[in-house]
This record gives C-alpha cells, sequence and structure tokens, in this order.
C-alpha cells in the first residue's frame, strides 16, 4: 500500500519546530509525561496544542509558495502534500474554537489543576497520539474533491466526539454550567466536523489560486472529452516548472519523444491522402479509473460498472504526477486493441516537460522479455538515443527531475513469450522501491490490453485506468480533423459512422474506415439498405487489394482478383488458428503450422539479406495487414511474435467467410461430378475446418454465414448440406489430415462436425425436419436425438447452450404418426412451449385414437425408474439436469411416483402429478377466483383419478399426494364458493386414495371453513 502521512510526518517534512513537534516526537515515541504531585514539567496541554497547530497551519499557508520555490519535482511534491496534511488538522482545530464561540465559552489559560488532570488522564494520551500518529486524509488521482471533502469529514467525526470526552476532564467545565456543557456537547458532535471541511474547503481554494498542484487536486483543470494530445497537461504542468535546462542526454532524449508528435498517426504509403500528425489527430480518450489490489478484476466489464466515466485525462495525469503515491505503487493502463495505448504512451513522453520529468518509454516488444525492469530501461533509452546510457547514471543526474518510465505493452510478454509474468506488477513495486530508498523515486505505467489484466497479480493501493472507446462528440471531432486534411477526397460524415459504431468507437479502427471511406466504395447512409457483413467483405478485398497491387506489382491487372481471394484465404486461416484455439491471437509457430497443414505458402519467395533468416508464410502473411496488430517479445535473443485482430467481428466474418465458400465450392463440386464411384472427397476443405470447434464458440460467425447462405444458391447449398448432415450422423467417418490446430477426440471430432454442419443448414432458414433427413426411418426424432446427446458431449456446455439463442426446436407428429423434429434458424423462444407428454411416451398421435384410448381421469407413466433415472444424471453430471434435479428433489424424496405419473384431464391435456400440485401451490400463492377453484379440481383429479399404477395405488404411497391436496385446502378454504369446496372433499372421499386415518382431520378442517358437515360422518362439527 502506498505510505501513509501523519501530522507528524508533515510537520518534520515542513521543518517545522518548537513544542508541537517535540511532543509528536515524545508521543511516537511511546514516552508521553505525566505529570506527579512533585511538580515534574507537564507535558504540552491540548489547548497549547491547539494554539501551536493553528499558528503552524498560519504560517503553512501564508509562505508555502517560497518554501516549495525552486525544489524538484518530487521534493515539491512531498512538501506541498505534508502541507495539506497541516491543513486539515488546522482546519480541525479552527473549527472547534467556532464551536466554543458559537457556544459562548470563552476558555483562558488553564490552570495549573486543568493540566495536572488533562495529562494525568490516559485518554489525554490516546487523544493526543491519534491526533499526531493518525493517517490524514490526502488527494489521490482517483479521488475526486467531492470525495475528499467527504473523508475530511469522516476523520474529524471521531476526533470530534472524543474531545467532547476529553473536554469534561477540566475544571473550566465543570464551571461552564448544564446548559453550555449540552450545547458544547451538541456542536462538537454534529457540526464540528462539518465546520472542519467548511475551513479545510477555504483554505485549500486560497492556495489554488497561487499553487497549481492545489488546483490539480480539487479538478479545477478543464474537463473536455474533446481535449486534443494531452496538451492541457503539458500547459499545467508548465505552470509549476522549475525552467531548469536538462542535461545532454536528458534533453536529446525528451527530443526524440517530441518529435514523434509531428509523425502522422499511420505510417507507410498512403497515397495523395494526408494523414494528421499525432499531435493533432490523437483525442484524449475517455477513461475509468479503480484501485487495485487483492480481488480485482479489471478484465472484467462488471468490475467497472461501479465507477463513471471521466473525461479530465490532462488533469488526472496531472494530479497523479504530483502525488507521492506515483513513486510507491505503478499505474496499470489498460484498454482493447486499437484503442491508443501506445499512443498514449508516446503522447505522454512528448508532452511532460523535460525540465521536470525524465521519461522513459519502454516498448517491452523490443526489449529482453525476461531482463530486469533496469535492463528493459537500458535497452529502451540505447534504442532511442543510440547509445549506451546507464540508468543509475541518468537517474541521479536528474537535477531534481522526476523520472517516469513508461512500460509499455505489458500483454505482449504474456502472449508472445507464454511465460508466466503474474508477479511483473510486483517486480516494479520492488523496482520502485529501491529506487526511493537511492534518492531516485521513480513513477512507472504499465499498458496492457484488457483481456489479459487479471493474469497480473495487482499491488495494493495502485491505480488501474481502463481506456473508453470514443463518444459520439469524440467520433465527430475526429472525423473534422480528418475531413480539414483531406477535403478533396470523399468527408467521413456522423451518418456514415454512425452506422457502425463499435468500429469508429476505436481510434484506429476508425482511421481504418477514414481510409475505405476516402478510397472506396465509402460507407453506406442511414436510409441505404446495407448489410453490415458487406462491409467487412469491401473493407478487407480492399486493403487486400492494396496489398496485392503492392506486393505483385507488374503483374496483369486480371490476375489480380484470383491473387486477392488468395490473401483472403490466408487470412481466413489467421482467423481460424485463433477461433479453434479459443482465444483472440496466435503465435506465429502456430500459424505456419496451420497454413502448411492446409497446403499454404508463401504468396511469394522472401527475399533475405546476409545472414536474416526468411520470414515464415504466418510472418509473410498478416505482417502487412492494417487491421492485424502484432505483438512483439524477444526470450533468448528470438523475437516471439503473435498476431490479434484490431476487432474481433473481423476473424468472426472471415471464418463464416471461409465456410461458405467451402460449402459452396463442394456442392459446385458434387454437381458437376457425373460419375460416382466411391466416396466423394468434395467437401475435403470443410472437413478440415469444422471438426475442431462449434461455429457457436464466436458471437457473429452464424450470423454472418446466414447472411451469405441466404442468396439465390440457397436451395441448392441448402440441399447438399442436408445430404451432407444425413451421412455425418448416420456414417460417421474420420480420416486425421496434416491440419490440426488442436488436439480432438475422433468421436468428439465427428460429432462437432456434424453439429456444424446441422447449424449451417438450419442457418439457410428453411426449417430442417427430422423426416427430411431420415424419411425412411421408423423413428427419425430418436436418430437426431442420439446425434444431440453426441453433440451436447463433445460441446463446453456454454458453447452447447449458445447454440439455442439462434436455433428453435419445435416437437411434432409426422402425418403417419411418427416423432419429428423441426430445427428453426432466428426464432428466439421467450420461454419453453411446454412439454407434451403425449409425444414424450410416443402415444396417442391420431387425436381420435387418444380419445377412445385415454378418458378424462385415466392416467399412464412408471416406464421408467426413477432412481436409475437419478443415478445415471450423477454420472452425465449436466449442470442443467443437476439445476432441475436440485428443484424436483423434495419431489424425488417425498413423492417420487408422482414425477413419473401422468394424468388425462382432456384429449389434448394432460401432465403429471407433480406438475399438478407445483401448479396448485403456485396458484394458490399467486392468483383469485375461478383460476384458483380450477387448480384444485385439476389437482384433485390428479391425486383421485387413475394416474398411479395399479401396484402403488396403496396408500402409504398415494395418501401423503391426498394429504397435500386437503392441507392447501383447508388454508384456502374461504377463498373458494362452499360448493366448490365441498364437491372437493366429496371426490377425495369417493376416491380410493382417501383414509380415514390420515385425512379425516384435515376434512373436517375444510369443513369447519366452510360451515358444512361431513356426510360419512368419520369427522364431527
Amino acid at each position: 500500500m502506498p505510505s501513509r502521512l501523519t501530522y507528524a510526518d508533515a510537520v518534520r517534512l515542513l521543518g517545522g519546530a518548537g513544542p508541537l513537534v517535540s511532543l509528536a516526537d515524545t508521543l511516537l515515541g511511546g514516552a508521553l509525561s505525566l505529570a506527579t504531585a512533585g511538580g515534574s514539567e507537564v507535558a504540552l496541554s491540548f489547548f497549547d496544542a491547539k494554539g501551536e497547530v493553528i499558528r503552524l497551519g498560519h504560517q503553512v499557508a501564508t509562505t508555502l509558495n517560497d518554501r516549495v520555490r525552486g525544489l524538484g519535482r518530487y521534493d515539491r511534491t512531498q512538501r506541498l502534500h505534508a502541507a495539506h496534511g497541516v491543513l486539515v488538522v488546522t482546519a480541525f482545530f479552527e473549527a472547534f474554537d467556532d464551536c466554543l464561540g458559537e457556544a459562548g465559552w470563552d476558555v483562558p489559560g488553564l490552570s495549573r489543576e486543568d493540566q495536572l488532570r488533562l495529562a494525568g488522564t490516559a485518554s489525554t494520551g490516546d487523544w493526543m497520539e491519534r491526533l499526531v500518529s493518525e493517517s490524514l486524509p490526502m488527494p489521490s488521482a482517483d479521488r475526486t474533491y467531492d470525495r475528499l471533502l467527504a473523508a475530511v469529514g469522516r476523520w474529524a467525526q471521531p476526533l470530534a466526539v472524543k474531545l467532547a470526552t476529553h473536554l469534561t476532564g477540566l475544571a473550566a467545565w465543570d464551571r461552564a454550567g448544564e446548559n453550555r456543557q449540552l450545547t458544547v456537547e451538541s456542536l462538537l458532535g454534529t457540526r464540528l466536523p462539518a465546520l472542519a471541511t467548511e475551513r479545510y474547503d477555504a483554505s485549500v481554494r486560497r492556495l489554488a489560486v497561487e499553487i497549481p498542484e492545489f488546483a490539480f487536486w480539487m479538478r479545477q483543470t478543464e474537463e473536455r472529452a474533446t481535449a486534443r494530445g494531452l496538451a492541457a497537461l503539458e500547459t499545467e504542468l508548465l505552470r509549476v516548472s522549475s525552467r531548469t535546462d536538462p542535461a545532454r542526454q536528458r534533453a536529446v532524449l525528451a527530443a526524440v519523444y517530441r518529435a514523434d508528435l509531428d509523425r502522422p498517426v499511420l505510417g507507410g504509403d498512403t497515397g495523395d491522402l494526408a494523414v494528421p500528425h499525432r499531435q493533432d489527430a490523437y483525442l484524449d480518450p475517455v477513461f475509468r479509473v479503480r484501485q487495485g489490489g487483492t480481488g480485482a478484476r479489471p478484465a472484467a466489464d462488471d468490475w467497472w460498472s461501479e465507477v463513471e466515466p471521466r473525461g479530465d485525462l490532462a488533469g488526472f495525469l496531472a494530479a497523479y504526477l504530483t502525488t507521492p503515491a506515483a513513486a510507491e505503487v505503478p499505474m496499470l493502463l489498460l484498454g482493447q486493441p486499437g484503442a491508443g495505448k501506445s499512443t498514449l504512451t508516446k503522447v505522454l513522453a512528448a508532452r511532460l516537460p523535460a525540465a521536470d520529468f525524465l521519461v522513459v518509454r519502454v516498448a517491452l516488444r523490443e526489449v529482453n522479455a525476461e531482463a530486469a525492469i533496469q535492463d528493459q530501461v537500458e535497452q529502451a533509452l540505447r534504442s532511442a538515443i543510440g547509445e549506451d546510457v546507464s540508468w543509475s547514471g541518468l537517474a541521479g543526474e536528474a537535477n531534481g527531475a522526476m523520472p517516469v518510465i513508461l512500460l509499455d505493452g505489458f500483454d505482449e510478454l504474456l502472449m508472445t513469450t507464454g511465460l508466466h509474468q503474474s508477479d511483473y506488477l510486483q517486480q516494479v513495486v520492488d523496482f520502485q522501491r529501491r529506487e526511493t530508498i537511492l534518492g531516485r523515486p521513480v513513477a512507472v505505467m504499465v499498458t496492457s490490453r484488457v483481456a489479459v489484466a487479471d493474469r497480473a497479480r495487482m499491488p495494493g493501493g495502485s491505480l488501474v485506468v481502463r481506456l473508453e472507446p470514443f463518444t459520439e462528440e469524440q467520433i465527430g471531432q475526429w472525423a473534422g480533423i480528418w475531413n480539414r486534411a483531406n477535403p478533396d477526397f470523399r468527408q467521413l460524415t456522423p451518418a456514415g459512422l454512425h452506422r457502425f459504431p463499435d468500429l469508429a468507437a476505436q481510434p484506429l479502427l476508425l482511421l481504418m474506415l477514414a481510409l475505405y471511406n476516402a478510397t472506396g466504395p465509402g460507407l453506406p447512409h442511414d436510409d441505404e439498405d446495407f448489410d453490415e457483413g458487406l462491409l467487412y467483405e469491401r473493407l478487407l478485398t480492399e486493403f487486400a487489394a492494396r496489398e496485392v497491387g503492392r506486393v505483385h506489382d507488374g503483374r496483369p491487372e486480371s490476375a489480380l482478383p484470383a491473387l486477392v481471394e488468395e490473401e483472403l484465404l490466408r487470412l481466413s486461416v489467421v482467423a481460424f488458428a485463433m477461433f479453434h484455439r479459443m482465444r483472440l491471437w496466435v503465435t506465429t509457430t502456430e500459424l505456419d503450422a496451420d497454413l502448411a497443414g492446409l497446403g499454404l505458402q508463401p504468396s511469394r519467395t522472401a527475399a533475405t539479406a546476409g545472414f536474416r533468416t526468411p520470414i515464415t508464410a504466418g510472418e509473410e502473411m498478416v505482417g502487412r495487414f492494417f487491421f492485424i496488430q502484432r505483438a512483439e517479445a524477444l526470450r533468448d535473443d528470438r523475437r516471439l511474435q503473435t498476431y490479434e485482430f484490431l476487432h474481433a467481428t473481423f476473424g468472426e466474418y472471415l471464418i463464416a467467410r471461409l465456410v461458405v465458400h467451402a460449402v459452396r465450392d463442394a456442392a459446385a463440386r458434387a454437381a458437376a461430378r457425373t460419375l460416382r464411384l466411391g466416396q466423394a472427397e468434395e467437401d475435403e476443405l470443410l472437413r478440415s475446418l469444422l471438426g475442431f470447434t462449434p461455429l457457436t464458440a464466436r458471437n457473429n460467425v452464424l450470423s454472418f454465414a446466414a447472411a451469405m447462405l441466404g442468396r439465390e444458391d440457397t436451395p441448392a447449398l441448402r440441399a447438399w448440406l442436408v445430404d451432407r448432415l444425413r451421412v455425418a450422423t448416420t456414417r460417421p467417418h474420420h480420416a486425421p489430415g496434416t491440419y490440426q490446430p488442436v488436439d480432438r477426440r475422433a468421436d468428439h471430432w465427428m460429432a462437432i462436425y456434424s453439429f456444424n454442419l446441422m447449424l449451417l443448414t438450419v442457418a439457410c432458414g428453411t426449417p430442417l425436419s427430422t423426416v427430411e433427413l431420415y424419411p425412411d426411418a421408423p423413428d427419425p426424432a430418436r436418430i437426431l436425438r442420439d446425434s444431440a446427446l453426441q453433440w451436447q458431449a463433445a460441446c463446453p456446455i456454454d458453447l452447447w447452450l449458445d447454440s439455442f439463442r439462434r436455433v428453435s426446436v419445435h416437437r411434432r407428429w409426422t402425418a403417419d404418426g411418427r416423432l419429428d423434429f423441426a430445427l428453426e434458424w432466428g426464432v428466439t423462444l421467450v420461454a419453453d412451449a411446454g412439454v407434451d407428454p403425449f409425444w414424450s411416451h410416443g402415444s396417442g398421435h391420431d387425436p381420435q385414437s387418444r380419445a377412445r384410448r385415454y378418458q378424462p381421469g385415466t392416467g399412464f407413466g412408471g416406464y421408467f425408474e426413477l432412481d436409475l433415472a437419478v443415478t445415471s444424471m450423477n454420472l452425465t453430471s449436466a449442470l442443467s439436469d443437476d439445476v432441475l434435479r436440485h428443484a424436483l428433489g423434495p419431489f424425488i424424496d417425498h413423492l417420487p411416483q408422482s414425477l413419473t405419473h401422468f394424468i388425462v384431464h382432456d384429449q389434448d391435456d394432460t401432465e403429471s402429478v407433480a406438475h399438478s400440485l407445483v401448479h396448485l401451490w403456485l396458484t394458490s400463492a399467486l392468483r383469485e377466483g375461478p383460476v384458483l377453484a380450477e387448480a384444485y379440481q385439476r389437482a384433485v383429479l390428479a391425486v383421485t383419478g387413475f394416474a398411479w399404477s395399479p401396484h402403488l395405488r396403496a396408500t402409504a404411497i398415494t395418501g401423503p399426494a391426498v394429504t397435500v391436496v386437503l392441507r392447501m385446502l383447508a388454508g384456502d378454504v374461504d377463498r373458494l364458493p362452499p360448493a366448490t369446496v365441498l364437491d372437493l372433499i366429496g371426490r377425495i372421499r369417493d376416491s380410493p386414495y382417501y383414509s380415514a386415518e390420515l385425512h379425516a382431520g384435515l376434512v373436517g378442517r375444510c369443513l369447519r371453513g366452510t360451515g358444512g358437515t361431513d356426510p360419512s360422518g368419520d369427522v364431527q362439527r
């Protein structure tokens, strides 16, 4: 945790002297002097301390500016924080004087007797020790000024209560009179904390006029979500700059960073387009900030929901860099890929005044991943200014400038090296602690993408900052900057960007949209009918065509479309490489293996110079694409790389694109075959791609696929898919190929392959029935049900359940009495339509035959042994089964047969006894009137009819069910018509399951509620 500041610490830091400091030293040493009857010197009394505090506070307020002028950055920060602590305690005692004045109690100098009584009271020493040694409320970058004021009030409250008790030991208190005593006690307990807060606020506001740091802490810097390039941060920090000239190496380093502001936000050849410079195009992001530490979950969105977004990044950083905590624990700066984390570190390095800050930006991808932090810093210094620099020498000659180290790309260490780096932030803390001891306190910021943030152990007291997507206002401002830089090209409009908020809200993706809009077909407007997948197709094709034209310069125009398609094919393999490994990134080694497994080689032979290793297919493939982000790290002198799409939707679209192209290609091959001997191999690519991971593993893959499948050739594609699905579920076949992105059991591979074929078939839009799949099967639903059990076993439970967000399942009968399923795309069910027990038991498909076989009051059931079914559920251990079984546990324990036996109410209406009882219980609790009476009618029929099998018609089994109904009826008798109650009782009395021994008492309660009599004579009124 960051070190705390006490009043005694503050006084010493400011160089204070006098009796208060002596008292602080004595108290902290544990040797408070007590007066004795012999007349030894008395310790400083409370009122002496009060006067000393107020005197020192006034002195600090009037001389602070002179005290800190000319100090180095960190020394100045320490002095100002100490002064702030003194102001807090001063405000408390000034508020105490205000309370005494308001009560009309003038306390003159204390008598010898009062001083002895104060010094001899243990509580006096306790109170004074608490005053000088307790942590004070202090400003911090994540604490708003309102919260700081509230903290001052909370700090003052217990001290005020203790002070009221402290005063009762004075002789002056005894002379004050009861009314004045009550007034003083009331004011101290209720008014003093608020008055202290007001006094503190007034002091801080006065100092903020001449000392800018107090304004930083009060958040008085302008909050603008549309500020650019952290210019406001530089402006504010220059107000408190020492204006000293930096030494040569520090000056060169600052110049290198400063020059980066004048570079375009996108390098490379952009033709006639004018790409804005970083200082113009970089907009200060909206952000959220929270304290880290044990239990922090920065990768989870709900963890951030407790804090509001802020738009004052410049003010926040100014406050952070002027608080001592910056040199004690690192700040973790998080963002999505393309959110601008690295750019923020570049702009920050350029904006911090070189006179007051020694900034070193360390791109972790460019330094040894396993090196110590100091070595990483020195490697970055050599890379930046081209000469060997000793960190200790550079920091030791900083001449008061505060070192700030920006460690950019912690996530790249995690993803590329595979090393366990969870203690990296603790290594930073240890580095900061050592540097502080050596007189070189250093602030450290570490950047990482959000997704891997939980893999780092957060030091206590650290701040975690998450960059938020652009707001609509920021998107509009950035578009204006772009349009002004490129007036001769198609202009970016809010209407065009509004269609794609997820892309436009990320800075790098917004730049990609701007390039596409300027040089491609242009973004659609709100009134255009436009498929989102079509945008991705155009974006990807446009950028692929640009690369093809550059790489294959000189090739004939007619050859370019095929080369573009090859590029997109390779990109799709990149997407599948991430997809099958269930993560958003892939290493070069993994990608090379996947490309080789599918027979894909580099698009051209790589030229090498000297002894340089030729680039691999993976490096050649993805290293040049704008929308793929590369992470790098050095380990054992080897450069390790991983790749990730700037937005996951690019990968999702490419997956769907390749799958649909493979389906279309396979269907065309099958249609072109005229001789069919042996097994067809037209689906080889599809079999390679679809057997490892369910297509539901990513949110948008199936949606994109459905849109592509819904074109003019859909019937032919669907017919081919139905045929393939039929073969895959009835004659599954597995022949391992060279493409093996992940290890998968053979049975799971076959199940996932057929499952994905089902999803694609349903995504064509026409409902799929089991009769269509297996037209000659006597029980087609059973074949698909057995396949579904295999699908469920092969799929992770979350992916299995996610499938039914898009696919609905309907049970039905065929005309010839077979059970049938219909699977339909795009129908989301709010709730299950319910179970048809006739369908489940496979009986009575024809209403007329059902009416002849099942009369109202008859029943069926008991086709399986419940205890064996429960045992089998223990083995399968499906979470959904366990949850439902847990809910039905009371029935299993007390009325097990009620779950397996069904009563017929009408030819289309049957339900289990348990269903009737639960329905009655909920209706009794939630409904009134005829609905309640109907629920009792159904429940009585269930427990008295012929749902029970003959061998179960024993009172010991059926009696408890009757008891349940009667107990509920006794409680509801006044809510039902008397005639209805008497009718229900009569039906129960006439059933073979009624037992006078078990049920007569309950019947009597019901009758007494209606005023009726028992005609059987079993019950007396």
